[in-house]
């Protein structure tokens, strides 16, 4: 019988996750909620369906490229007033989205909201990694990377909702004041956040240099190759989802919120039993199953819907469900690469290559798409044809990744900065 997920976990450590989730969670549906809202936003400004992506493409490049920078400074200061920086800027930029006024506006509020957005997420899984010892991240990777089920269960829809009432501009000021109000009550209740500053940092001269150290080698290789090609299936299908299931496949736009609920919820459970499989089989035997049955998913949905194989509330929350359980064992494997000193960068360095995966996956996208006449979107199927292949090569990398990490990754880093101040450098 399966453990709840959370039941061992310490109340500190407990405390830590759910504030984590909860910054997560804003900063999920920040980025989230431009790709449900397309079809809104594309008919009130004038925006072609099949450049829907280039909204998403706008906050993950930009995300990437300072995620190029932050790697170099996030760890040489306190955790905690950097996620608040890092908070309030993306409250601020969800305001401004709300205020566009035609497509290039909405690209420039996106875009700088990928600058905060970027950062923020990799301070609050360095966070969770920094409190939480390695044979019990998996359950607190799960609760935290529940964010994403929790913002399709809880965010999504009501954004949805509020978008058909009050059109699409409330989404973007509800996310804004939420993400003030979580942000206030998590630097509140987090305390402060040095322990991975146990060292003196290196002049910020060095810091191109240290990066580079820090990103060479085969574990940081095959963890950025996995982290590049797990996020490209997802950004080239669920940027244009909505946009497909209702005007491909004839779904209900009132019934999309409904959608992305059963969805986020079965996400929202699975995502913590996958948690607790991760700690018990590791990343690797759980990523292999996901992405089995996500590529066939993919091929259910986006080849077999003509003769309704299986309903779309059946295809689509699956897909979701797939999709998170995946992410949940890929970033607790990922996190065991870097030593504590250089977490955050690590994970900022993770982050922009994600970043730079899911804007190219997006512009890739809707370069393959064309609109048909009624707004329904064209050649799709060879967008789900690529999807499908890269997921397939996820299962190879993860575990020639988990094979090479040593069995307690935090303790052998402790040890070799222990050997090393003994030795004097």
């Amino acid at each position: 019988m399966v453990e709840p997920p959370l039941s061992s976990l310490p109340v500190q450590e407990r405390r830590i996750a759910w504030l984590m989730t909860a910054v997560q969670f804003v900063s999920v549906l920040s980025f989230m909620v431009v790709m449900p809202l397309g079809p809104d936003y594309a008919m009130d400004l004038g925006i072609d369906t099949a450049r829907v992506g280039w909204v998403l493409a706008a906050y993950t490049i930009s995300s990437s490229i300072i995620g190029l920078l932050a790697a170099m400074v996030l760890d040489r200061f306190d955790r905690r007033p950097a996620l608040g920086i890092c908070m309030v800027g993306l409250v601020l930029c969800n305001v401004a989205a709300a205020l566009s006024v035609d497509l290039w506006s909405l690209l420039a509020a996106r875009g700088l909201a990928g600058l905060f957005g970027g950062p923020a997420g990799a301070l609050s899984v360095a966070i969770v990694a920094d409190n939480v010892p390695a044979e019990r991240r998996g359950k607190a990777m799960g609760m935290v990377m529940g964010s994403l089920s929790l913002s399709a269960v809880l965010g999504i829809p009501a954004a949805l909702e509020l978008s058909h009432l009050f059109g699409w501009r409330v989404p973007f000021l509800v996310v804004a004041g939420l993400g003030l109000v979580i942000v206030l009550i998590a630097l509140r209740l987090l305390g402060p956040q040095r322990m991975h500053m146990t060292t003196p940092s290196a002049p910020l001269r060095e810091a191109p240099a240290h990066l580079l150290r820090v990103a060479r080698g085969t574990l940081p290789a095959l963890a950025f190759a996995l982290s590049f090609i797990a996020i490209v299936p997802s950004f080239m299908l669920i940027t244009n989802m909505a946009v497909f299931v209702q005007f491909n496949l004839g779904f209900p736009r009132e019934q999309l919120g409904l959608l992305y609920m059963i969805g986020g919820v079965l996400s929202f459970f699975g995502m913590r039993v996958t948690g607790v499989l991760v700690d018990r089989y590791g990343s690797a035997p759980v990523t292999t199953g996901t992405a089995l049955g996500l590529a066939t998913l993919i091929w259910l949905l986006y080849y077999d819907w003509y003769w309704a194989a299986l309903p779309v509330v059946a295809l689509v929350p699956g897909f979701m469900v797939f999709n998170s359980a995946r992410m949940v064992a890929q970033s607790a494997a990922v996190s065991k690469v870097p030593a504590p000193a250089d977490r955050a960068g690590f994970m900022a360095l993770t982050q922009s290559v994600t970043q730079v995966a899911g804007g190219l996956a997006a512009l890739a996208g809707s370069a393959m798409l064309t609109t048909g006449a009624k707004g329904e979107l064209l050649h799709i199927e060879n967008v789900a044809l690529v999807s499908l292949v890269i997921t397939l090569l996820a299962p190879p990398l993860i575990w020639a990744l988990e094979r090479r990490l040593p069995r307690n990754a935090d303790v052998s880093h402790r040890v070799k900065a222990m050997v090393k101040g003994s030795s004097g450098g």
